[in-house]
């Protein structure tokens, strides 16, 4: 904003008003301003005057732009024939903005400046003042030519100064008093603030930890609401397995029972069977017993015979015998029509389930 060099067309306030404070002209921004208007201007489609060429006056060549006071607004370029008026209005719109904007800030500084410069200028003044009374006293030390009137006033001055500079301490020392004070005051509010700041944080830290449990616990609540429903489901098959498990059962057990009644019954049979075949052999073993022993000493071919006529029986009847423990039982129609009916060789089972039967003499 200051300018070095000083135009020779400047009037004489203008003049004075740098000597002094050093600022620029009242008309510097419609100086300035001006030379921008060329960056804005567009020169009219020349499509219709390519053919026609005109010729302009010296005067128009020569002149640039006009110097506008500052109370009045640059002329508006017209844009009657440019096809891009609407985008070139909306730019020269904004520019109009920004210059606003801009001299506002302008002036804004300007007036603090010279506030300020004002202030400054009565703090030179009253310095310049105490620095004439000092130095007045300072070179006024020749008591002998002074009268005792001048010395008089000259002791009231001293006096006066002395008590105005103590004055004028201690006032510092109370400024600085209340400013260390406030310094200390700031330094504990300060001392608060990061300890706040810092339990902030910490708090922060806990809040944030607390909602990372919390959108697991949310997480896990959500994956036991899935698991209790896969739960109820299992739950629900499981019954239905069951169910069935135990109407197979129910009928496992209708038939195991049927199966077990029937092999009682084959049990029981068999056993009368052999109990009636048992009974027959005692007899037969107890009519042989009575037979005298010539008879048996003179039918060697015949005990052969019978020997081993008994051996096969033996066999035949052991192997039904494993068969029936096995599982392998046969019906009672079977077993009554195997039987022998008419042989008394048929007494071999009785070696083993038969042992209490006399031996032979």
């Amino acid at each position: 904003m200051q300018n070095s060099e000083k135009p020779p067309n400047e009037p004489a306030s203008a003049q004075m008003e740098r000597g002094s404070y050093d600022l620029p002209s009242h008309d510097a921004l419609s100086k300035i301003l001006p030379e921008y208007l060329h960056l804005l201007k567009k020169p009219k489609s020349q499509t219709r005057k390519e053919s026609v060429p005109q010729k302009k006056s010296k005067s128009e060549l020569n002149r640039t732009f006009d110097v506008l006071s500052p109370l009045e607004n640059p002329p508006m370029p017209d844009f009657k024939d440019d096809p891009h008026e609407g985008e070139v209005t909306e730019h020269q719109t904004k520019e109009l903005e920004n210059y606003r904007v801009a001299m506002h800030k302008m002036a804004d500084d300007i007036l603090a400046l010279r506030s300020q410069v004002s202030v400054l200028e009565s703090e030179k003044s009253q310095l310049r003042r105490d620095l004439s009374l000092h130095q007045d006293l300072l070179d006024d030390t020749d008591t002998d030519v002074m009268t005792k009137s001048e010395i008089a006033d000259r002791i009231a001055s001293l006096k006066f100064k002395v008590s105005s500079e103590s004055s004028k301490a201690a006032a510092q020392k109370d400024r600085i008093q209340q400013l260390q004070n406030e310094l200390i005051r700031k330094n504990d509010i300060e001392k608060e603030f990061v300890q706040l700041q810092r339990a902030h944080q910490q708090q922060q830290a806990v809040l944030k930890k607390y909602q990372a449990r919390s959108g697991k616990i949310s997480a896990l609540e959500d994956t036991v609401h899935q698991q209790e429903k896969v739960i109820e489901k299992m739950e629900k098959i499981l019954d239905a397995k069951l169910k069935e498990r135990n109407k197979e059962n129910s009928e496992k057990k209708k038939i195991g029972v049927k199966h077990k009644d029937a092999e009682e019954l084959k049990r029981r049979e068999i056993e009368s069977v052999l109990a009636a075949e048992n009974s027959r052999l005692r007899e037969e073993l107890h009519r042989l017993r009575n037979l005298p022993p010539a008879v048996i000493i003179q039918q060697p071919v015949q005990l052969k015979e019978n020997s081993r006529q008994w051996g096969k029986e033996k066999q035949e009847m052991l192997t039904r015998l494993s068969e029936y423990e096995h599982g392998f039982a046969r019906t009672s129609s079977m077993i009554l029509l195997d039987l022998p009916v008419k042989s008394v060789t048929d007494s071999v089972l009785g070696h083993t389930r038969h042992r209490q039967l006399e031996p032979l003499k």
